[in-house]
């Protein structure tokens, strides 16, 4: 199962795209100019864990 982002912890920092050995995250503005951690491509999730390692706000999890 891909990881599930908290879009109300998020801070849109990037640590957990910058991690993720597959890209599977993207930071994307939403409709009011927030940076916000998006998870692009499930797919390609190896659920190595290293997003939710990587969150500073611990806005990241894996079911």
């Amino acid at each position: 199962m891909p990881p599930k982002v908290d879009l109300n912890k998020c801070e849109g920092i990037g640590a957990c795209a910058e991690s993720c050995p597959t890209d599977v995250i993207d930071i994307e503005e939403n409709e009011a100019g927030e940076l916000k951690s998006v998870i692009a491509r499930p797919d390609d999730c190896v659920e190595c864990g290293n997003c939710v390692d990587a969150c500073p706000t611990e806005s990241i999890t894996l079911d």
